[in-house]
């Protein structure tokens, strides 16, 4: 397997132009791009996780946003809770959960299948917590320290990030001349 190393910046931009590639609103592919960061700095191919979270069906898009709002509800204090059911999406999830918490301040906590509870902000592998995953719950934990990550993101098979950008050209203006008419690209003469 073929690896590439991107920058925090490059893993956030290719995630959300991907999201929004899928046919996200933008608000949400930023909030995924900036959850791709997060996860990359906790050792996770967050490009492979993205990718495979988004899938080409609709199902996987509406479970996206609906617990995504979820999540806000418990940012905002409407619910106590969020319950990670699915593991095609759960690490994207607490992928959101992660970013809305360093985004706000607050401190957010994974309880696991065990019981045991783990802060975000504590949270070094991901991807090992969802491997006996049934059901995770998202919880306000006010003894957690704010998230902090690693220095360099994780690395990112190179499949998946082609992936991502296939996706994201499904943004792309087609290059015909009456799209060149209406200002996209360089235009006739490119002299600045």
């Amino acid at each position: 397997m073929t690896t590439i190393l991107l920058s925090y910046n490059e893993v956030q931009s290719v995630t959300r132009k991907a999201a929004s590639g899928a046919g996200l609103p933008h608000g949400a592919a930023d909030d995924i791009g900036h959850a791709a960061a997060w996860l990359s700095a906790r050792g996770v191919d967050a490009v492979r996780t993205v990718v495979d979270a988004l899938g080409d069906d609709e199902r996987g898009r509406q479970a996206i946003l609906r617990d995504q709002a979820a999540i806000d509800a418990l940012c905002c204090g409407e619910t106590e809770q969020v319950l990670l059911r699915d593991r095609n999406y759960g690490l994207l999830l607490i992928g959101l959960a992660g970013a809305a918490a360093m985004e706000t301040g607050l401190n957010l906590a994974v309880q696991q299948v065990d019981g045991d509870v783990v802060p975000l902000a504590r949270l070094s592998d991901a991807g090992g917590m969802l491997s006996a995953m049934k059901t995770l719950r998202l919880l306000p934990d006010n003894d957690a320290p704010v998230c902090s990550g690693s220095l360099r993101p994780m690395a990112t098979d190179a499949v998946a990030y082609a992936a991502a950008l296939g996706l994201a050209a499904r943004t792309y203006v087609p290059a015909s001349d009456l799209s060149r008419a209406r200002g996209a690209g360089a235009g006739a003469t490119d002299n600045d």
